[in-house]
């Protein structure tokens, strides 16, 4: 992993791995211990200061603010839907915009995560590819908005699920996002189950044979197509990697038993919601241990896509359920305020709120998924 550094040449001590953080530690002259107890007091207890870390000596305490920055996202403020999600803004240390989701849905509390300062894929459908892509994400930053989030919450509460479909294409920042998982996954840090966590696609296939080989995390794939042509015409990476070879790749992929690939298929009105799309949908994830989750597209000013009626949402998915195709409808939340699928990276600062305990969600069909 590359040394991440503050401007001021400060190394940022939450973008290292822990035995990263180690070999740092040792070199300034600590003995090898000490690294346990700084990694709790950073993802633990959440400090954000080296004075807080009581159980080190005043000499280590001053010692490691000349070495280390325990650096943060800059909280900008947060949007509230009338359904209870939550859009938050932050800036990075260069000042630019990424944006988190807080999705409460009766016993879970997911946090969709951005990996990266826009998307370099550009997406047909979606909002955040409009950006271009600005810059990865450093671990450190994909780590902090659970972690910050997190300090909000009131008593009792947690963020039991996170998903890495937030602004950009988690796997084109690889090295980031795994050292960001690891921090996740580690029962001395985040310490979350990895049945827990999803990363998002759109079919980056060399990254997710590698992804699937060193973690054990949850995988999403963005499909949104029956055909090779529908693909290519909304997804550019389809030129690159086609459909052919990543739905090959989906069926050799070390799954574990116990889980399932999840293709996301956002629904285009005219486009890939017929009753053949879904014929051929089918045929498409034979031998596959899958489930769908149907996406009905969040219609926007700046596109001239439409989103389905219900009713055709439903009919495709009950063909796909009754020929034995795990599928589910994902419900819209957050579509008020930007903040569903599709939707992110265009929030205007001047118009949110500052931070503040989040509202109690108000009911909504229970028989659809949400973000997952």
């Amino acid at each position: 992993m590359p040394r991440f550094t503050a401007p001021d040449g400060r190394v940022d001590i939450k973008s290292l791995s822990f035995d990263e953080l180690t070999e740092e530690l040792v070199a300034l002259g600590s003995e090898r211990f000490r690294a346990l107890q700084v990694w709790k007091w950073l993802w633990q207890h959440k400090v954000r200061t080296f004075e807080e870390m009581t159980n080190l000596s005043k000499v280590w305490r001053e010692k490691l603010p000349s070495h280390f920055v325990i650096q943060e996202l800059t909280p900008v403020g947060v949007l509230t839907s009338t359904d209870g999600t939550r859009k938050f803004l932050w800036h990075t240390a260069e000042g630019q915009q990424i944006e988190s989701v807080l999705i409460p849905d009766e016993d879970r509390l997911t946090l969709c995560v951005s990996t990266q300062v826009g998307c370099a894929m550009a997406c047909s459908f979606c909002l955040t590819g409009d950006l271009g892509l600005k810059r990865h994400l450093k671990p450190g930053e994909i780590i902090n908005q659970p972690l910050q989030i997190s300090r909000i919450l009131p008593e009792g509460q947690r963020i039991t699920n996170v998903v890495m479909m937030g602004m950009g294409e988690p796997l084109h920042n690889y090295d980031n996002l795994v050292a960001a998982l690891r921090v996740y996954l580690d029962e001395n840090a985040l310490g979350m189950s990895h049945r827990r966590i999803t990363v998002s696609t759109v079919g980056l296939v060399p990254a997710m044979k590698k992804l699937t080989d060193e973690l054990p995390v949850n995988l999403a794939v963005s499909l949104n197509a029956s055909t090779e042509e529908q693909r290519r015409e909304v997804m550019p990476i389809t030129k690159k990697y086609s459909m052919q070879e990543l739905l090959e790749t989906c069926r050799d992929l070390p799954i574990h038993h116990h889980k399932r690939i999840t293709f996301e298929y956002v629904m285009m009105a005219g486009f890939n919601d017929s009753i053949e799309d879904a014929a051929r949908l089918a045929k498409l994830l034979r031998g596959i241990r899958s489930k769908v989750n149907l996406i009905p597209y969040n219609e926007n000013p700046s596109r001239d896509i439409k989103r389905p009626a219900a009713d055709v949402a439903k009919a495709f998915q009950h063909y796909l359920v009754t020929r034995g195709v795990q599928c589910s409808i994902r419900s819209t939340r957050g579509k008020d305020i930007s903040a569903a699928c599709g939707q992110l990276g265009k929030a205007d600062p001047s118009t949110v709120a500052l931070f503040g305990p989040p509202p109690v969600a108000t009911a909504h069909d229970s028989t659809q998924s949400p973000r997952e």
